[in-house]
């Protein structure tokens, strides 16, 4: 089922989110599902309006309360995608842990925390999937690969090499020609250590990343002088 969705979502500009630290490829599938065509939303606003991802407010005479529960009415599915994921960037993303610890130090309410961190999310998601660009934030150094966190997914799931090999070629299709560079370079280390293995590893696997390093205009991968991998 995984890698069906995984099959669908690479032909969509949202694969973009997997170069976002934290973010995987089931998560990032599961709210471009609930997404649809980004077309559909004029600002990163508009996203947090459909989710509900903001505050009820409460008026009556001179009470006026707006830190309410979150809105009931909302795409509640879209919400729960937006959430899941601010799960994932609190755990396995630094800069976003970092805030995390920092407001609750502050007495946060954890609640607050959890809906920042998912408005954050979508105001960086709109400008990456709407301007077709790859995560940059002047917090993080280094963002994710695209095509090296799809190659971990299909591999953890065994896909078939054909399989493994039209999603990379597709996902490749959506990813800015400026970025190829950055983008072979995790695959070329990967066939490198292939390499060095001696024909030990999988051969089909070796050809696939050849194929598509040559779509990223990268030709053969030579191996270190000394022979000995440099790899951590």
């Amino acid at each position: 089922m995984e890698r069906e969705i995984a099959g669908w979502f690479v032909r969509t500009p949202y694969v973009l989110l997997l170069s976002f630290p934290g973010i995987n490829v089931v998560s990032a599938a599961d709210f471009a599902g609930e997404m649809g065509p980004i077309e559909n939303y004029a600002h990163p606003r508009a996203i947090t309006g459909r989710s509900g991802l903001f505050p009820s407010r409460y008026q009556s005479d001179r009470i006026d309360r707006a830190d309410g529960p979150l809105v009931r009415r909302a795409n509640h599915a879209l919400r729960a995608a937006i959430l899941a994921i601010a799960d994932n960037l609190i755990c396995c993303n630094h800069h976003f842990s970092a805030l995390a610890t920092r407001w609750r130090a502050a007495g946060k309410d954890p609640r607050h925390t959890h809906v920042k961190v998912g408005m954050r999310f979508c105001r960086i998601a709109f400008h990456m999937v709407a301007g077709r660009q790859v995560f940059r934030h002047p917090c993080l150094r280094e963002r994710s690969y695209i095509l090296d966190k799809l190659l971990a997914f299909h591999t953890e799931h065994k896909t078939p090499i054909a399989e493994t090999l039209r999603d990379l070629n597709y996902a490749l299709e959506q990813v800015p020609r400026k970025e190829y560079k950055a983008e072979a370079q995790p695959l070329a280390a990967r066939l490198e250590l292939l390499q060095r293995r001696g024909g030990k590893g999988p051969r089909p696997l070796n050809e696939a990343l050849a194929i598509v390093l040559a779509r990223l205009g990268v030709g053969s991968v030579q191996s270190s002088e000394s022979g000995d991998s440099d790899l951590t």
